[in-house]
């Protein structure tokens, strides 16, 4: 039976009853109700955190188990029965047992550690899995996602690894996705200047998301002091989805964000979009007219939608820009302090038109 196949109430064996009732007895608290929702569910999809905002994950999981959201719509009735066939005890108790082991963090809304994050709560990810010094997610140091190719040329590798260094020795915590290339040379950067950093991944963090020398990048990011961060449970590979939440966590959880080099449609590009729509300043290192390897960042200079990064400075300013006033990121629980509006500002850029995707 495929994944993501819909179970109606009737299909449920004795035997998947039986898992389900004991699935419920170990959510007894919130933490380990969210982590079961997670393995049930996909990152970004809007529904489950609704309901926990409604029931609580502790109660929503015992519905689940009981077949007792009937009364909450056909919508969600079907959902639940769906998540109901999907949950496996075995797997639950892996995660759990798995997670302890190699030493992970799991991080849940009300935590010292759990960030404030922007946006619609329904688009927030039910648990945060992490591995290392999780204050820097909401340590009083800014946070720069510096971003770019995974195919990256001399110049943008240089640029990257230049800024991910000069923006550590300004005390700032560079965030970056790890993928070999502009976002792993801009963490080994701040790592060598003994700066934090924060990697977010889009797999599990049991697993190796990508090819080529990323090891030795999470293992110094670790050792330097720094944080692995996934919303995906362990065991779990990359995916599209799951990516996207990724792509939307760099924007979310930074100060601002730094394109170093980027073809039109490559995902950097996509996490400076996600960075508009919340309203986090994004800036753009601009390259030669005729690299197609920049093409997507200069296009965001073109729009307006980033300003010019040309060095670490730069960066800064960004950091200290006022943030525009988006719908999307009214949903930020708090500002720190070093964003507020100063005297005197004028206000940022409107925003443009998004690049097609």
């Amino acid at each position: 039976m495929g994944e993501h196949e819909p179970h109606r109430e009737q299909d449920l064996t004795p035997a998947t009853r039986q898992d389900l009732t004991e699935i419920a007895d170990l959510a007894i608290d919130e933490r380990v109700a969210r982590i079961v929702l997670a393995l049930s569910c996909e990152p970004g999809d809007e529904l489950p955190p609704q309901l926990v905002a409604t029931h609580g994950a502790v109660d929503l999981v015992q519905r689940i188990a009981d077949g007792s959201l009937q009364d909450q719509g056909a919508h969600v009735a079907r959902w639940g029965q769906d998540v109901a066939g999907r949950l496996d005890l075995a797997e639950v108790r892996r995660v759990l047992v798995r997670s302890d082991a190699l030493g992970l963090g799991t991080l849940i809304p009300g935590d010292p550690d759990w960030p404030p994050l922007p946006g619609d709560p329904a688009t927030h990810p039910l648990v945060l899995w992490t591995r290392g010094d999780a204050s820097h997610l909401t340590s009083s140091a800014p946070r720069v996602t510096v971003v770019g190719a995974r195919v990256p040329t001399d110049y943008g590798r240089d640029v990257a690894r230049t800024l991910g260094i000069e923006l550590a020795d300004r005390g700032v915590t560079v965030l970056g996705s790890g993928w070999p290339g502009m976002d792993a040379t801009a963490l080994l950067g701040a790592v060598v200047a003994g700066g934090a950093t924060v990697t977010l991944l889009s797999a599990g963090l049991d697993r190796r998301p990508y090819p080529g020398t990323e090891a030795a990048l999470f293992r110094a990011t670790t050792t330097a002091g720094g944080v692995l961060v996934s919303a995906c449970p362990p065991g779990r590979p990359t995916s599209r989805a799951r990516a996207l939440t990724r792509n939307r966590l760099l924007a979310s959880l930074a100060d601002a964000v730094v394109v170093t080099e980027g073809a039109h449609r490559c995902p950097a590009i996509k996490v400076a979009q996600h960075a508009v729509l919340l309203g986090v300043p994004v800036g753009a290192v601009p390259g030669p007219i005729t690299s197609v390897a920049s093409s997507g960042s200069n296009e965001l200079l073109r729009q307006r939608m980033a300003r010019m990064i040309t060095h670490a400075t730069d960066a800064m300013n960004l950091i200290t820009a006022p943030r525009l006033a988006t719908s999307a990121a009214a949903g930020r629980s708090s500002t720190p302090q070093h964003l507020a509006s100063r005297p005197g500002d004028t206000g940022s850029l409107p925003p443009p038109a998004l690049i097609p995707l």
